[in-house]
């Protein structure tokens, strides 16, 4: 059997966004349009439903799948589309849990979560890369997701108290023009070599979400793991976060009583 079913009847409930054209603006290598299809497979295959190492019991937890945004739309139509299927969700009381898919797909995913609250969203980019460029001729891409989420009114009131916090970036992959307009917007960014061992960085993950808004949104780019444990990305890097990391934090995404 499986603990996933079809719908949006889940408590988390799970979308694919499969586009990769804001990773080929950007000039990266494309293939993540496949990332929701590649995942879904291992998603029946996770192992037990209670885990005894760590005293995790899922039987109570209701895990949905709502299919994907349709893969025929242009960029600017899926993001769209995904906008309004996340605030759907969100109003309805459920965790959306988006599978990319480019990281273009964060604009629409935090967007939907200042829409419904307004106020004190704290939102978190684990990422080799700051994705804060301008848009290209107008047009959005991997590249650009928290510069338009940054310069959405909501953002742009600081009464309104929402955050923004970059976590695990790597400065041989980020622009210093662009290290300097985050900080010049007050925000923060946690730059990898900053953040010590492997359990250091897992506690200041969480440090960050304890200390971040009363509702968060934690966009994952899985380039900010090293490309040892995970090649498959658009632009690989020898250094990074391992995999154990990543499970742990997100782990403690998860199971954050902001989430």
């Amino acid at each position: 059997g499986t603990m996933i079913s079809l719908g949006s009847s889940g408590d988390i409930v799970i979308v694919g966004y499969p586009h990769d054209e804001g990773v080929r603006r950007n000039g990266g290598r494309v293939g993540a349009s496949g990332g929701p299809s590649s995942v879904r497979p291992f998603l029946q295959k996770v192992g037990t439903v209670v885990n005894p190492e760590f005293g995790v019991d899922l039987r109570n937890i209701k895990i949905s799948d709502d299919g994907d945004i349709e893969s025929s739309l242009s960029l600017e139509d899926a993001h769209n589309s995904l906008f309004d299927k996340v605030s759907l969700l969100l109003n309805q009381g459920k965790i959306p849990f988006v599978i990319g898919g480019g990281n273009d797909q964060s604009f629409s995913n935090g967007y939907a979560l200042v829409r419904k609250h307004i106020k004190k969203v704290g939102v978190v980019n684990i990422d080799a890369h700051l994705d804060v460029r301008p848009l290209k001729e107008g047009k959005s891409h991997s590249g650009s997701p928290f510069r338009q989420l940054l310069e959405t009114p909501e953002f742009q009131n600081r009464e309104n108290g929402n955050q923004f916090l970059e976590f695990a970036a790597q400065g041989s992959q980020c622009s210093a023009i662009h290290a300097k307009w985050i900080t010049d917007q007050g925000y923060t960014i946690k730059w990898l070599s900053q953040l010590g061992s492997p359990t250091e960085r897992v506690q200041e993950f969480k440090k960050v979400l304890d200390g971040l808004g009363e509702h968060i949104f934690v966009s994952f780019d899985i380039d900010s793991i090293a490309s040892s444990d995970c090649p498959g990305v658009s632009a690989p890097a020898a250094v990074g976060l391992s995999a154990q990391d990543a499970l742990d934090m997100c782990f403690i995404a998860g199971s954050h009583p902001k989430s």
